[in-house]
């Protein structure tokens, strides 16, 4: 059976209008939202089914609050820990069995560590103006208030909007919705019928059975693959002398930002948070609002800004260069070094907020163990959409720092017409090379696949480009207009809120 990898290198990647006729999206926020949506809408199209596995008992993605605290796990997410560690693929039960028809299984409960809880915590607010942040076709979020107070609104504002959207199309016969629902490996499998690529993928499902200490084990095949799962979910913390000592030793210092969900528990404690970004600003905010406490702010750009905060109980630092457990002849047990020479002794908790890990367990056999670069960046990802040797799996939500679900907008409809066999994208051999050339001026870092203010309208621009088609042939959404006024006021908007962070 011929793979991917056997597909034509020097001429266009697309696909037949027949081609696809179910497709699965994995994810259950604001990404599966506009894909469904935008798929649903898209004319002439041979798609009779849209299955979407959400692992969360409620739609919202990230935005859905689990007000449950639980313990940063430090047994796992360990200092320097790349993704394949912190979130290694489950085995498949079925595995060697392809051929029987046993499709279901009843099996106890896994016990191992899948990071279902979302990042959303007590206070958390978009930090996207309104207008830009949502969908084009509903700009508003649906709450009562001036433009002021809709501006800027809290997480289950936004988890409703999406459900909301969501919801509206689960009457439409071809959609399915799964709650509960974690879909654990995708597997390539022969078809038989007369089309360019003969395979489609058969994905193994665990379903969470309610009122049982057992999970429910399913295998459903598919044409395609939607992944929009986001990047919140595997923490990050990064490698520092003497932290995974610590994380051993004390591991109810060392706290990631995922875990946060309220300031009650800093009361009268020191705290250092690592990190300036929104969670790393918004948790030094609520923590420094309790009272008895002293928080330390660690940040990058230390010499550049030195002072965040006019709170008298915030002290700015630069990064952390080491930390050093004590013996019991001396009077602290805990010293934490900072780049300036500065010591802080004994902190009660050093928060990282230092972001997450791409990590799609799921794909990780199909793909052996190279579907990401140590969790920094998806490999072979075109466009942040497109996988170059996988033209039935694409990834939508990948994109940092863009006009957020915009962006997304943008990506569901270039990828609407192209599943519908509308579009073809460039060669693979093409796609390698702009892949290579982002490597070459970002590295393997967070800079890889974000798009901030001065990428938004060129990355908006070129996947309109990429969607062009002929006069005669029908579309369903069009691509929203991004202007240069646009961007300039959510550049705006963003150095204000940006200012206030400052300020807290």
């Amino acid at each position: 059976m011929p793979s991917a990898s056997d597909l034509d290198y020097e001429h266009p990647v697309g696909l037949s209008s027949k081609q696809v006729e179910s497709i699965a999206i994995i994810g259950g926020g604001a990404s599966a939202a506009i894909i469904l949506d935008t798929l649903l809408k898209e004319p002439d199209s041979n798609i009779k089914q849209i299955t979407i596995y959400e692992r969360q008992d409620k739609l919202g993605g990230v935005w859905y609050f689990n007000p449950e605290t639980i313990e940063t796990p430090n047994h796992i997410i360990k200092s320097g820990n790349i993704n394949f560690e912190n979130d290694p693929q489950l085995p498949n039960p079925f595995e060697g069995n392809l051929d029987k028809d046993e499709n279901e299984l009843n099996l106890p409960r896994i016990n191992q560590e899948r990071f279902l809880q979302t990042p959303s915590y007590y206070g958390i607010k978009t930090n996207i103006i309104e207008k830009m942040m949502t969908y084009s076709d509903n700009k508003n979020w649906g709450i009562d208030g001036d433009d002021e107070d809709r501006k800027y609104v809290v997480g289950t504002v936004v988890q409703k909007y999406i459900d909301s959207y969501i919801d509206k199309n689960l009457n439409d016969p071809r959609v399915k919705l799964h709650l509960n629902s974690t879909v654990e490996d995708v597997e390539r499998i022969d078809r038989h019928d007369e089309v360019e690529i003969p395979y489609k993928f058969r994905l193994t499902i665990r379903e969470e059975l309610p009122n049982s200490e057992k999970d429910r084990w399913y295998r459903k095949n598919f044409d395609s693959v939607i992944v929009a799962s986001g990047h919140y979910h595997v923490p990050f913390i990064p490698h520092v002398p003497g932290l995974k000592q610590l994380q051993e030793t004390y591991p109810k210092v060392v706290q990631h930002a995922k875990f946060y969900r309220s300031s009650e528990s800093y009361k009268d404690k020191t705290a250092i948070v690592v990190g300036s970004r929104a969670s790393g600003s918004d948790l030094t905010k609520f923590i420094a609002r309790e009272p008895g406490t002293k928080v330390y702010q660690s940040i990058r750009n230390y010499e550049r800004t030195k002072v965040l905060s006019s709170r008298t109980n915030v002290e700015t630092k630069p990064e952390i260069t080491s930390i050093v457990l004590l013996d019991e002849s001396e009077p602290y047990k805990i010293k934490v070094l900072f780049e300036d020479g500065s010591i802080v002794y004994d902190p009660d908790h050093i928060v990282y907020c230092t972001g997450y890990l791409f990590s799609y367990p799921f794909l990780n056999r199909l793909f052996n163990n190279k579907i990401t670069h140590e969790g920094q960046t998806v490999s072979n990802l075109y466009q942040h959409t497109f996988l170059i040797n996988e033209p039935l799996i694409t990834i939508i939500g990948v994109p940092i720092d863009g006009i957020s679900f915009r962006v997304f907008e943008y990506q569901a409809i270039l990828l609407s017409r192209y599943i519908t066999g509308k579009i073809n994208l460039p060669s693979r051999k093409e796609q390698t090379e702009w892949v290579n050339k982002r490597y070459e001026e970002k590295s393997n870092t967070r800079l890889y696949h974000t798009i901030g203010v001065v990428d938004a309208l060129p990355f908006a621009q070129t996947l309109i480009r990429l969607g062009q088609v002929s006069a005669k042939t029908k579309v369903g959404r069009e691509f929203p207009i991004l202007t240069e006024e646009e961007v300039l006021i959510y550049r705006e908007a963003g150095e204000k809120l940006r200012k206030f962070w400052d300020e807290r």
